[in-house]
């Protein structure tokens, strides 16, 4: 079967008569085997909208790179998808990244964000933005089974929010590693027939750390 690579480098913060763009990328994907390769460089870049997401509807590799800050990539996969990689990193503050997997399986979500006041969100459905001082809420988790979070971030004020519906869920999500990262919150819900599986590792002072399991 063949397979579609598709790379998109984007330096937004680029100078044109005075004044630097931001860049925006709409991508519906259908069909599998598709590797998609994102990077934007500079400030208000966007992967999708708040309201539309870019929505991968295949089995597909999506690398999406954030160098900068008060960028946003909203991605979603939908039902009968399966085996997507989702890899996305971000260096930069008040970054944020969406993700609502509805009905998709097989899924893996890996993130590396370093930063502060940087957000990310995994769901069915998202509820509720973050705010101030809390993190995002689920209105409905992840449905589907074998789904793989992993999530870690280095610098402070950053938000977490996991919903996992799914059987043999895996969630691992770190905060600061070796690096003391403070005021972080991380909001964790877990339901299923199996046991979720959740490993957290929290370097720093002030964080805080809600998990719901039922």
């Amino acid at each position: 079967m063949s397979r579609n690579k598709i790379a998109i480098l984007i330096l937004s913060s680029f100078w044109a008569a005075g004044t630097g763009y931001a860049s925006d990328v709409y991508i519906t994907q259908a069909g599998s085997n598709t590797t998609i390769d994102i990077t934007q460089t500079g400030s208000g870049n966007t992967v999708g909208t708040s309201s539309t997401a870019s929505t991968f509807n295949g089995a597909s590799d999506i690398d999406i790179s954030q160098i900068g800050s008060g960028n946003t990539a909203n991605v979603s996969t939908s039902v009968g998808t399966s085996g997507t990689i989702l890899n996305y990193s971000a260096t930069g503050g008040t970054n944020v990244l969406d993700v609502q997997i509805d009905g998709a399986t097989d899924t893996t979500l890996t993130t590396a964000i370093t930063g502060d006041s940087n957000e990310v969100t995994l769901c069915g459905t998202l509820s509720t933005n973050a705010g101030t001082a809390t993190s995002a809420a689920c209105s409905t988790g992840v449905q589907v089974n074998t789904t793989t979070t992993n999530v870690a971030i280095t610098g402070d004020s950053n938000k977490v929010a996991v919903g996992a519906d799914a059987a043999s869920a895996v969630n691992n999500i770190t905060i600061g590693g070796n690096h003391s990262s403070s005021s972080n919150i991380v909001n964790l819900q877990q339901t299923g027939s199996d046991i979720p599986a959740a490993t957290l590792s929290i370097d720093g002072s002030s964080n805080e750390v809600n998990i719901i399991q039922n």
